[in-house]
């Protein structure tokens, strides 16, 4: 307060920027009785004290330098940081030239070129494969293959007259179909010990020479197969020529019941072992019928929350005229403070609004996208080393080819992504 004239004047001048009146208070009075509020309070409504106060207290804060620069500080720290997240918006999920969903867009498709240049890959190797098999390896498996079902078929119906013997004779007819069977082992005997000899003089004659060449023999059940209907098919002609020969083929069946069992394996073997003999082509089959029909992620596709995102905008536009006008002292601190009472919550609301639904949509997606391409690629690359495998162990022991084939794929070498680059960058790092 100012007091100004003579004290013993009924009424002192005010000698102040802003007269003012003088108020006496008891020295006993709180301090929270001095309060701008509760001396405002105190005057008059027709007064034009408030206004001179209000008046009194802006001159202060704009003379005194601590008190405007304190508030410039924080209300241009305000604008800055919103400044920066509508920068960081709109380079991140506005512009289609810098968003994180271009950039995973970037990423998958070079990802997805990496894998369409593996599938090229693998369907060059599967037609070398299939060119050497159909030159070189199908006649001899599906021929084996042939005598082999034929054998099951026969030996199943000489199983039934077999049976019937024990109880009645047999017919002429019943003993040539016995007869053909044993032609039919001997053929079978006569191509087992051919097999292997004629394989290997295909896989001289082959333009690859003993490269990209199955042989079903590599095979352990495959072998072991093999080798079983050798043996038991010098047991089952040598039983059926007596059965043959003998006078009473009756009392034969009779005296030896393992004949039935023997005979039961003898067709299980055989059949099994034709299955294998053509298990390398079916494996081949499968794998390009795989490859045919993959279908790869392409792309991201995200519009922003276009409503909070103008809100958002609005807001920014808002913070920044009214720290233009503050700074230009249009804008009085109590109209300033009154504007952010009045809508600075709201400010807050909006930003916090629109992250959430930046998080909710675009990082979920872009979350969801991510598992989604890792699933894919570690599917397709241990789906696609799995089948590779798989046929390296038809090969001959000297052919690595199908090995070499999977060392030189590019997902055992270092992928480094680049943004800006718009492509994955590989480091030719093989793991050994």
């Amino acid at each position: 307060m100012c007091i100004g004239g003579d004290a013993t004047e009924s009424k002192p001048r005010c000698e102040c920027v802003n007269e003012c009146e003088v108020i006496s208070f008891s020295t006993t009075i709180s301090s929270s009785k001095l309060s701008p509020s509760v001396i405002l309070e105190s005057i008059p409504d027709s007064s034009d004290i408030s206004a001179r106060f209000v008046a009194a207290t802006e001159t202060r804060h704009r003379v005194e330098a601590s008190l405007i620069m304190n508030t410039a500080s924080l209300l241009t720290g305000a604008v800055q940081v919103h400044r920066r997240m509508r920068i960081q918006i709109n380079t991140d999920i506005v512009d289609t030239g810098t968003s994180w969903t271009t950039a995973l867009s970037i990423l998958l498709t070079s990802l997805g070129n990496m894998m369409r240049g593996h599938i090229a890959d693998s369907m060059s190797l599967i037609s070398i494969l299939n060119d050497v098999y159909l030159k070189h390896v199908s006649y001899l498996l599906i021929g084996l293959s042939s005598q082999l079902e034929d054998c099951v078929s026969l030996t199943a119906e000489v199983h039934v007259i077999v049976m019937k013997a024990q109880t009645s004779t047999t017919t002429d007819t019943k003993d040539a179909r016995i007869e053909q069977l044993l032609d039919r082992l001997q053929h079978l005997s006569d191509a087992l010990d051919q097999f292997n000899p004629m394989l290997n003089e295909e896989a001289q004659t082959s333009s690859h020479y003993w490269h990209y060449f199955p042989n079903p023999m590599r095979i352990p059940d495959c072998a072991r197969q093999f080798y079983n209907v050798k043996d038991e098919l010098e047991f089952q002609a040598n039983w059926l020529q007596s059965f043959v020969a003998v006078a009473d083929p009756v009392s034969l069946v009779q005296s030896d019941p393992v004949i039935f069992r023997n005979m039961t394996l003898f067709r299980s073997h055989v059949a099994e072992l034709s299955q294998c003999l053509l298990s390398y082509k079916n494996e081949l089959d499968s794998f390009e019928d795989k490859l045919s029909t993959l279908t790869l992620t392409a792309s991201v596709d995200y519009e922003p929350p276009t409503t909070s995102l103008r809100r958002f905008n609005m807001d920014g536009d808002w913070l920044d005229t009214i720290t233009s006008q503050y700074m230009d002292n249009s804008l009085s601190k109590l109209d300033l403070a009154t504007a952010l009472h009045d809508n600075g919550s709201e400010v807050l609301t909006n930003a916090d609004q629109l992250y959430s639904e930046i998080e909710t949509s675009l990082f979920s997606k872009v979350s969801d996208h991510i598992d989604s391409q890792e699933t894919e690629m570690v599917t397709f690359y241990k789906d696609l080393l799995q089948r590779v495998a798989s046929l390296q162990r038809y090969m001959f022991t000297n052919d690595t080819q199908l090995e070499q084939f999977m060392r030189r794929l590019s997902i055992w070498r270092m992928p480094i992504v680049n943004f800006q680059k718009s492509k994955v960058i590989v480091f030719f790092r093989f793991m050994m």
